[in-house]
């Protein structure tokens, strides 16, 4: 009896798991929705590669349906979809095809459309379909693109390689070269005419202004009782005229004679008047057209406002004058500056500042001696350094607290920043300039504190050519290089300051 229990347990066991195994083949045959929680709707596509049976169906990254079946009608695929019922799919609903991996996978994201329109029926038909080009599409524009771009380096290679490209770029370069100077000078040349004509057109356009400020319907009441005027003038004259007519002799035709040429003379001028405000209200002539088309006087009136905008930029400029001078250790003697700066801007302005330096400038001379003395050169260079003023000119932008300049610094170009604390009312400022100077071994940097003493006063300290040696001439001792402190103060001037000064300066 034991004997025959064992193999009837296996076989038992082995009936269950057939049966399981058959379930969930039916299970999975059939899908995770059933009809009743889902509806079946259909769509076409021209590329179904990626989709097949149990591909997902998804909103929002969520699973709501999955692909039944995909056939073949004609040149398009056939993707029948089911989806849940909780979707609420309307008639407008929408399939984007989405690459789910590199490995060519793709799932359908849904837009189950807006309320305001029908709902889908069972075995509708979704109609906005957008197919994603599969990874061989964009590999293919890829390529092609590459292709596109290797041209494009082929041909810039072939224009501008070798010494052909070469000269044609300087060539270029000299050109544009020619055509700024060419540029400037004529501008320079202009300016003064250009600003005599914006004086004329401004005087114009201010009469202009005043005759267009009537707005159109005065202009044309104006014009009818001008009208309504000659003709009672003209009946008056006619009345007169047979007045006179009537009593051809005696005293009566003597006085009137006058009289009579006088009303000729005014009729005439009245019917001149009267064509004048005729051709006026018909468009015609400059002071018609001007009164009668409206584009005119849009285009005139943009042209004046441009115009006031442009002298609103120019006075609008801010203006500050300074005065500084500090007192060098080494040189044991004073530099004085002036200094012009002019602020279109609250965050940009010009610098321009005149120099007197102690240090002096630099000068090459040849020098001929007739007879050379033994073993020298008849002609000999000569470096001399005399004093002299230096000028200063440059470009600032400001950027939080820091402001960069750059331009010419004192007879030569060099670059500069500025840091600013407390509300501007300590500064510390850094210059380099002197870049290609023979006599100097390194750039020239300058290193100063200024702080803001009282309104319109500060004070300054410093080091001036901090990097080099100092360097003194051999007849004089004068310096003119090295490693300086200085210290010193200054005043500065702004529009308010100078407009009030102005009227208590004593006048010639």
């Amino acid at each position: 009896m034991k004997k025959l229990v064992t193999p009837f347990r296996v076989g038992l066991l082995v009936l269950v798991a057939g049966g399981f195994l058959f379930g969930f083949i039916l299970f999975t045959r059939k899908g995770g929705l059933d009809k009743d929680e889902s509806i079946q709707v259909h769509a076409y596509f021209r590329d179904a590669a990626g989709l097949g049976a149990k591909s997902r169906v998804q909103i929002a990254g969520i699973p709501v349906g999955e692909v039944e079946n995909v056939q073949l009608e004609g040149v398009r695929a056939r993707v029948t979809l089911r989806i849940r019922r909780d979707v609420n799919l309307r008639e407008d609903a929408a399939l984007f095809k989405r690459s789910e991996s590199l490995l060519g996978d793709y799932l359908l994201n849904l837009n189950p459309g807006s309320e305001v329109t029908p709902a889908m029926q069972e075995g509708g038909e979704i109609k906005k379909v957008v197919d994603m080009e599969g990874m061989e599409a964009i590999f293919a524009s890829l390529s092609a693109i590459t292709a596109d771009i290797q041209q494009v380096t082929s041909a810039l290679r072939d224009v501008l390689g070798g010494d052909k490209g070469a000269g044609s770029m300087e060539r270029i370069l000299a050109s544009l070269v020619r055509l700024s100077e060419s540029v400037d000078i004529t501008v320079r040349a202009s300016a003064e005419r250009l600003d005599a004509i914006l004086r004329n057109f401004e005087g114009v356009s201010a009469d202009v202004r005043g005759i267009t400020a009537a707005n159109e319907e005065s202009v044309g009441k104006i014009v009818s009782n001008i009208e309504a005027i000659t003709q009672d003038t003209r009946q008056v004259l006619a009345t007169v005229q047979s007045v006179v007519g009537s009593s051809g002799q005696g005293d009566l035709k003597e006085s009137v004679a006058g009289l009579k040429q006088t009303m000729a003379r005014l009729d005439k001028t009245l019917s001149n008047v009267e064509e004048i405000t005729s051709r006026v209200n018909k468009g015609e002539g400059a002071v018609g057209t001007l009164l009668a088309d409206k584009r005119l006087g849009q285009k005139l009136a943009e042209s004046v406002e441009d115009l006031t905008d442009f002298s609103s930029r120019l006075t609008g400029l801010q203006t500050e004058v300074g005065l500084q001078a500090t007192y060098l250790m080494e040189q044991r003697t004073s530099k004085n500056s002036l200094t012009l700066r002019l602020a279109p801007r609250p965050d940009k302005y010009y610098l321009l500042e005149l120099v007197d330096d102690p240090r002096g400038i630099s000068e090459t001379q040849l020098v001929q001696t007739n007879p050379p003395s033994s073993g020298e050169p008849v002609v000999q260079q000569q470096k001399i350094t005399r004093e002299g003023f230096t000028f200063s000119a440059q470009f600032a932008k400001r950027y939080y607290f820091t402001t960069l300049r750059f331009g010419i610094i004192e007879s030569t170009g060099g670059i500069g920043a500025d840091f600013h604390f407390f509300k501007d009312h300590l500064m510390l400022r850094m210059d380099a300039f002197n870049f290609s100077v023979d006599e100097l071994r390194y750039p020239r940097l300058r290193a100063s504190l200024r702080a803001q003493a009282f309104d319109r006063l500060f004070v300054t300290a410093g080091f001036d050519d901090i990097l080099n040696d100092p360097r003194r001439e051999a007849n004089t001792r004068r310096m003119i290089a090295g490693r300086d402190f200085f210290f010193g103060g200054g005043i500065y001037f702004t529009d308010d300051d100078l407009k009030s000064m102005l009227p208590v300066l004593p006048t010639p």
